[in-house]
């Protein structure tokens, strides 16, 4: 811990950028990748329109939509998690 503060999770940091998007007043869709040793693990779409998330995993090519934040941050950590787990 510094000082008062507490080490951010990687879950709480995932959770971020992904309110971040969502709070972002673009219209249309926006595309964050998430990297992990400098290589792409996963990619997310944010469709305001229908408040989706998109989570595309690049080791399964396998896109799943999400209505909740909380399990499209679950899908993110875990599939950083499962590449973690190779190196």
């Amino acid at each position: 811990m510094k000082g008062n503060e507490m080490e951010k999770t990687e879950l709480q940091i995932i959770i971020e950028r992904l309110l971040a998007m969502k709070a972002d007043r673009h219209l249309g869709q926006q595309v964050r990748r998430f990297d992990q040793y400098g290589i792409p693990v996963c990619q997310v779409t944010y469709r305001s329109a229908s408040d989706l998330y998109i989570v595309e995993r690049f080791n399964s090519a396998v896109s799943t939509e999400f209505d909740q934040i909380d399990l499209a941050a679950i899908e993110i950590y875990e599939s950083i998690s499962e590449f973690k787990s190779i190196f």
